[in-house]
């Protein structure tokens, strides 16, 4: 956590260029194994290759069911509980919040899931981001944020293979067993290898 807030702010002004390899990311706000994917291979990945090389796409649901009764209200059933849920809805804000500015996203998300409880962290990631976590807040706690989660609740039931575990890694859309599995452990080498034309000199050690 401390290498994370001394670090937090250097890539601000990060632009994500076209030649981005692109990591579609599903999971959970507190799931250990997704906390440890974002916190030992994806932020430390992103913070080598910037924007220019890395684009995250972050899809905050995992294991969690949703219906819609019938007067539009959403219910969300999470892996991990209420609290999961809530912090689902909270990066799902965020992440609709500062949606043109990508290095805000994974900072955000970065830090909050490098916390014990993610779902708590909120406002103390905030802070040390400067930006406003009202606006957060009063999103992930209102109609907006059931919206966005039930959003990112259809993309996850319609992916392809159907998600048994998280975190699951897609690349450029695409799924495949090999990704996935390297990913977990070495996530710079699958994303060097998605990179086209000359590779950046992080791809070299």
């Amino acid at each position: 956590m401390r290498l994370l807030l001394s670090v937090v702010l250097i890539f601000a002004a990060t632009e994500v260029h076209g030649a981005a390899v692109n990591l579609s990311l599903y999971y959970e706000s507190l799931c250990p194994d997704s906390m440890n994917f974002i916190k030992f291979q994806l932020y430390p990945t992103w913070l080598l290759l910037t924007g220019e090389y890395l684009a995250v796409d972050f899809v905050p649901y995992g294991k969690a069911t949703q219906d819609q009764t019938a007067n539009g209200t959403w219910i969300f059933e999470c892996q991990h509980g209420e609290s999961e849920c809530q912090g689902n809805k909270e990066q799902a804000c965020a992440l609709s919040l500062y949606q043109n500015n990508a290095s805000i996203q994974v900072q955000f998300i970065s830090c909050v899931m490098s916390t014990r409880r993610p779902p708590t962290a909120g406002s103390q990631c905030a802070t040390v981001l400067g930006i406003n976590y009202n606006q957060i807040e009063d999103c992930a706690q209102g109609t907006e944020g059931n919206e966005l989660l039930a959003e990112l609740g259809d993309r996850t039931h319609s992916f392809t293979p159907h998600i048994r575990f998280v975190p699951t890694v897609a690349i450029n859309r695409v799924y495949t067993q090999k990704d996935q599995d390297d990913a977990l452990s070495n996530l710079m080498s699958v994303i060097c290898r998605h990179i086209n034309g000359t590779k950046p000199e992080e791809c070299n050690g």
